[in-house]
């Protein structure tokens, strides 16, 4: 599975869903973003474009917009055997990028002449304008918009009802009536220090806490930076290890060679 469509499945989003059929499925894994906010999860097909309308207007929009000529010379190619004579030969300023994709996508949504089966022959923007007056319109509560762009992780509280993730410590006083249970604990992965906000394993709001030992690290990047460079080092410690032993083996092999008896 392609990064991009790994990290929307990922477990933090689509967590708890009932046909998530990767990793490993643990009973104290707190749900989804996805589960939490009632939304429903319709799995596409691998490596099936028809199956997921949006990786044709996605095509268009990329063709239409990569090949304008307001771009040109800064398109690189679609593969890195099909590139144009020309590509790479000036850099857009990002005001100018960004104008012309809201363009690109302007164009694709007020096309007229669509032959979906909802569209019949009307552009995609008067389909959802139409459908938009009618349907009712639902928004997102206090308690799930302040869900969005937090991470979730599944701990235990200690004697103290304090939380520890990735060596930063987390408490606040109604904390006390937590201690020794299992809880769910939602932060901004960008910013750990930031504090966190508490759920109880059924995902019922408890509180917010604050970060009273920021001893460990600001952020998960860093952390998994951090665990990438040690796992790098392990392995040349290991490969250097390895032969070291070789090489002590094969002296202690020539040393036995000079001290055996003609």
């Amino acid at each position: 599975m392609p990064p991009k469509e790994r990290e929307f499945a990922a477990k933090s989003i689509t967590g708890g869903a009932a046909t998530r059929y990767r990793f490993k499925l643990r009973d104290d894994d707190p749900l989804g973003l996805f589960a939490v906010i009632g939304c429903q999860i319709v799995w596409a097909t691998p490596y099936s474009g028809q199956s997921k309308p949006i990786e044709r207007a996605l095509r268009d929009m990329c063709d239409a917009i990569a090949r304008d000529p307001q771009l040109d010379g800064a398109w690189t190619g679609s593969r890195p055997d099909a590139k144009p004579e020309d590509y790479g030969s000036r850099a857009v300023p990002l005001e100018e990028f960004t104008r012309v994709v809201a363009q690109g996508i302007e164009e694709h949504n007020t096309r007229q002449g669509r032959r979906s089966e909802v569209a019949c022959g009307r552009s995609f923007a008067e389909v959802f304008d139409a459908s938009y007056a009618v349907a009712p319109i639902r928004k997102a509560t206090a308690a799930q918009r302040r869900l969005w762009l937090m991470g979730a992780e599944g701990l235990r509280a200690d004697s103290r009802g304090e939380v520890r993730l990735m060596e930063n410590r987390y408490w606040a006083p109604w904390m006390a009536g937590i201690a020794g249970e299992r809880v769910i604990v939602r932060l901004d992965p960008a910013d750990l220090h930031a504090g966190v906000h508490v759920y109880s394993a059924d995902n019922r709001y408890l509180g917010a806490a604050e970060c009273r030992h920021k001893g460990g690290f600001p952020s998960g990047e860093d952390a998994r930076i951090r665990a990438r460079a040690r796992a790098e080092w392990m392995r040349a410690e290991n490969r250097a290890a390895a032969a070291h032993r070789k090489l002590t083996a094969r002296e202690l092999g020539l040393d036995l060679d000079a001290l055996a008896p003609a």
